[in-house]
C-alpha cells in the first residue's frame, strides 16, 4: 500500500507547487492568503498560531489528498525532534474554528482537509444595498453630490450624526461606479486600522500602499470610506497617499469631521425638507421629511396614513426633529402606540422617547441619545463646553451675544464655532441677522449634558 492512499484517486490534484504565491484560496468559507499568512471569515481576521496556520497551508496545499504525520512535523517545524501530539494539538485547534469535520484523520496514516479548495481573487467588499424609497426627499442632494464627484477627487459628505450621510453615500457611488469599493471606518482606532479597513474594502490582502496600488492599478474606481469620524486625521493621510498614487481613483467620505486637506471638496448635507405651517396635505408630502415620517411609521403599522387632521401636528413634531432622518424613523416606530399628537406631546423628553426597542444596528444609531453621544465625544473639550454654553442662549444668538455672556479671545471662540459648525451642532444662516442656532433636539442634550458637568464640578473657593 502508498504512503498515501488517495494519491491514485487523483493524481493531478496533487501538487506540492499549488497555490501560487500570493493567490487568495477559498477553504470552504473561509479565505486565506498563505503568503500573507492570514485566514479570514466573511472579511474579518480568525485567529490562529503560526503553528496551527502552517498545518492548515501544508493540507490545502495537498488538498484533496492526504499527508503524512512525517511529512507534516517535519513541513510545520523543520530541523526540530517534536512529539506527535504537538501537531495533534495543531489538529484540535483547527477542527474548533474550521469544524469538527474539516480535516479527517486517515488512520494509521495522517490527515487530510475535507472542505473544499479553490483558487480566487480577492473581491472588493460589496456596496450595502440601496433599498427603495430609502432616499426620501434626497433627488436634489443626490443631483449635486453626483456633480461633485465627477469635478473633485476627495469629496467629503458632511453632516450631523443620522442625517443620512451613508445612505446617500450608497446612492451616490453607485451611480457614480462602477466599479466601487466601500470601507467602514467605525471601529478604527488608528492608522493601522484605517489602512486594514481600506485594504479589506478593495479586496486586498496585505496593509500597504504598495500592494493597493498593485492592485488597483490604473483602473478607474471608486472608493468609499464611511464614517471616518474618529480616524479623520490617519485617513487624511491616507487620502493623499492613495490620491497621488492612484490617478483614476476618487475618494467620497462620509464625516461629522473635516479631513483639512488641500484636496477636500466639503458636501454638506442639511436636514430633510419641512413644510411650512398651514400647508396643504398633498403639497406637504412633496417635502422629504413630511414624506419619510408618513413612509416610516406605515412600515410600522399599514393602516397609518396622514389626514389634513393629523397634518398640523405631523409638520410640528418634523420641526421638533429639525428634519433629522434617524430621528423621524425613531420616532414613527412609536406612532402605532402613542398617534402624532401623543408623540408630540411627549417630545419634552425626547431622548429617552426616541430608541430602538431592539438592538439591531449600530450602538451609535439605536437612539436619539447615542447618536448624540458620539458626536459629543468628537469633540474637544474646549468645544465641548462651548455647545452646551451655546444651548442656554436664546433659539438666534450672534457672536456678539455669545462673546458678552462668555469672554474670552474672540479668535479661539471663532475657531471653537467653526468646529461646531462643520460637525452640524449649530447652524449658522448669514441671511439671519442673529446668526446662530441649534436644532431642538441638540438643544435638548447639550443642556442636559451642561447640567451634568454643573453638577459634577467641584464647587469653587
Amino acid at each position: 500500500m502508498p504512503e498515501n492512499p488517495l494519491a491514485d484517486l487523483n493524481p493531478a490534484l496533487m501538487r506540492p507547487e499549488w497555490p501560487a504565491a500570493g493567490a487568495l484560496l477559498h477553504v470552504g468559507p473561509y479565505e486565506l492568503w498563505p503568503a500573507a499568512r492570514r485566514l479570514r471569515l466573511h472579511g474579518k481576521p480568525v485567529p490562529l498560531t503560526p503553528r496551527a496556520l502552517d498545518v492548515l497551508v501544508a493540507l490545502v496545499r495537498h488538498h484533496p489528498g492526504m499527508m503524512s504525520k512525517n511529512d507534516l512535523l517535519a513541513m510545520v517545524w523543520p530541523g526540530l525532534v517534536v512529539e506527535e501530539n504537538n501537531l495533534q494539538v495543531q489538529v484540535s485547534l483547527l477542527r474548533k474554528l474550521l469544524g469538527r469535520n474539516a480535516i479527517a484523520t486517515v488512520p494509521g496514516h495522517g490527515y487530510r482537509l475535507a472542505l473544499p479548495v479553490g483558487v480566487g481573487e480577492a473581491a472588493a467588499a460589496a456596496l450595502p444595498s440601496t433599498a427603495p424609497g430609502a432616499l426620501l426627499g434626497r433627488a436634489g442632494d443626490l443631483a449635486e453630490l453626483g456633480d461633485v464627484l465627477r469635478h473633485h477627487r476627495l469629496t467629503s459628505l458632511l453632516g450631523a450624526g443620522g442625517v443620512g450621510k451613508s445612505a446617500l453615500a450608497r446612492h451616490a457611488a453607485a451611480a457614480a461606479g462602477p466599479p466601487v469599493a466601500w470601507a467602514d471606518m467605525a471601529e478604527c482606532a488608528g492608522s493601522g486600522d484605517v489602512l486594514e479597513a481600506v485594504a479589506r474594502g478593495m479586496g486586498v490582502d496585505g496593509g500597504a500602499v504598495d500592494t493597493l496600488a498593485r492592485h488597483a492599478g490604473s483602473q478607474p474606481c471608486v472608493l468609499v470610506l464611511d464614517n471616518v469620524d474618529r480616524v479623520a486625521r490617519e485617513t487624511a493621510a491616507l487620502a493623499q497617499e492613495l490620491l497621488a498614487r492612484l490617478p483614476a481613483l476618487r475618494l467620497l467620505v462620509t464625516t461629522q469631521v473635516r479631513l483639512h486637506v488641500p484636496e477636500e471638496q466639503v458636501y454638506r448635507l442639511m436636514p430633510l425638507a419641512i413644510p411650512p405651517a398651514g400647508c396643504a396635505l398633498a403639497e406637504a408630502l412633496d417635502y422629504g421629511a413630511l414624506a419619510l415620517l408618513q413612509a416610516r411609521a406605515q412600515g410600522h403599522d399599514h393602516r397609518f396614513t396622514l389626514t389634513e387632521a393629523t397634518l398640523p401636528d405631523a409638520i410640528a413634531l418634523c420641526r421638533e426633529l429639525d428634519g433629522l432622518p434617524l430621528a423621524l424613523e425613531l420616532a414613527a416606530a412609536r406612532i402605532p402606540a402613542l398617534g402624532v399628537a401623543g408623540l408630540l406631546r411627549r417630545l419634552g423628553d425626547r431622548l429617552p422617547l426616541l430608541a430602538k426597542s431592539t438592538g439591531t444596528g449600530p450602538a451609535r444609531q439605536r437612539s436619539l441619545h447615542d447618536t448624540l453621544e458620539w458626536s459629543y465625544d468628537l469633540l474637544a473639550p474646549a468645544a465641548q463646553a462651548l455647545w452646551c454654553d451655546t444651548a442656554a442662549l436664546p433659539t438666534w444668538f450672534s457672536l456678539e451675544e455669545l462673546m458678552a455672556r462668555r469672554g474670552g479671545d474672540e479668535a479661539a471662540t471663532l475657531d471653537l464655532l467653526g468646529t461646531l459648525v462643520d460637525s452640524a451642532l449649530l447652524r449658522f444662516d448669514a441671511g439671519h441677522a442673529p446668526g446662530y442656532t441649534m436644532a431642538p433636539s441638540h438643544r435638548a442634550f447639550a443642556l442636559r449634558k451642561r447640567a451634568d458637568i454643573a453638577h459634577t464640578s467641584p464647587p469653587t473657593t
